[in-house]
C-alpha cells in the first residue's frame, strides 16, 4: 500500500478536484489531507469522504508545508508516500499503473508530470506553449514518492516554515542519503492543474520572498534536522 500525503492552504476548489480523483483510486492507495491552519477549514469547506484521514496545524503559519509534509510522513501507515502540492493530482491510471510497478525501497522516485490548463503567472518556464492545454512538462522537484523510513532519516526543517522556501535543503540532504531519485515510467505521472483550469489551484497570496530561506540555509546548511512537529496539530478525521 502507499499513502498520497496532501496539503491544504486555501484551496477549496483544487482540493475537491483531488477528491473527484481519489474517489475513484483502487484499494491500496490511502490519502491523508494535512490542513496547514487554513483559515478555511479543509474539513468545513470541501466534503472529504470517511475513507480519507484528515489533520490540521492549529495555528496559521505562512508557508508552513514543512511541518504539514511532515504531519503527514508522521501518520503515515504504509510503508511508501507520495508527497505532492495541492494542484499535483495523481490519475486514477497512474494510481493503477503505480500499484502493479516493482518499487525498489533502496530508491527514491520523481513523477513525469503534465500540465493541465493554459500556464499561468506560475507556470510561465514550463517547455510547452504557454496557451497548450495539456502536455508534458518537466518533473516537479519537490513530488516524489519514497519510502516512510527513507523520509524520517531526514525530513523537512520546520525552521524555514513562515517563508518561502525549505524544499531544497531538504531534496539535498535526501540525494546525500539516498542518491538522486529515479524518473517512473510515463504512465505513472502526475497532473499539476493552472489555475485556468481550477480558479484556486495554486496560492497566490503569500509573499514569496525568499530573504529570509537564504539567510536560514545559511546558518543551518543541509543537514537532517534534529526535532520536527514544532507547532500543535489534531487529527480532524
Amino acid at each position: 500500500m502507499i499513502t498520497l500525503i496532501i496539503p491544504y492552504y486555501c484551496q477549496p476548489n483544487m482540493l475537491a478536484r483531488q477528491m473527484e480523483e481519489i474517489a475513484k483510486y483502487p484499494e491500496g492507495i490511502k490519502v491523508v489531507v494535512v490542513d496547514d491552519g487554513s483559515p478555511d477549514p479543509a474539513a468545513d469547506a470541501v466534503e472529504i469522504p470517511d475513507y480519507v484521514s484528515v489533520y490540521r496545524i492549529d495555528a496559521d503559519i505562512a508557508w508552513n508545508r514543512e511541518q504539514a509534509r511532515n504531519i503527514g510522513a508522521y501518520v503515515c501507515e504504509t510503508d511508501w508516500l507520495i508527497q505532492v502540492d495541492t494542484d499535483h493530482i495523481l490519475p486514477l491510471e497512474a494510481a493503477e499503473a503505480l500499484l502493479s510497478h516493482n518499487l525498489d525501497s533502496a530508491l527514491w522516485y520523481r513523477f513525469p508530470r503534465y500540465r493541465v490548463g493554459r500556464a499561468d503567472s506560475t507556470r510561465k518556464k514550463d517547455p510547452i506553449h504557454h496557451l497548450k492545454k495539456f502536455g508534458r512538462i518537466h518533473p516537479h522537484i519537490d513530488s516524489y514518492l519514497m519510502t516512510r523510513a527513507q523520509y524520517l532519516t531526514a525530513p523537512y526543517n520546520e525552521a524555514y516554515s513562515g517563508h518561502l522556501g525549505g524544499g531544497t535543503p531538504f531534496l539535498e540532504v535526501q540525494k546525500k542519503i539516498h542518491g538522486e531519485p529515479h524518473t517512473l515510467p510515463d504512465e505513472i505521472c502526475l497532473h499539476v492543474y493552472t489555475s485556468h483550469e481550477v480558479s484556486d489551484s495554486s496560492i497566490v497570496e503569500l509573499s514569496r520572498d525568499k530573504a529570509h530561506y537564504s539567510e536560514t540555509r545559511k546558518r543551518l546548511g543541509d543537514v537532517p534536522p534534529k526535532t520536527m512537529l514544532f507547532n500543535d496539530w489534531h487529527q480532524v478525521q
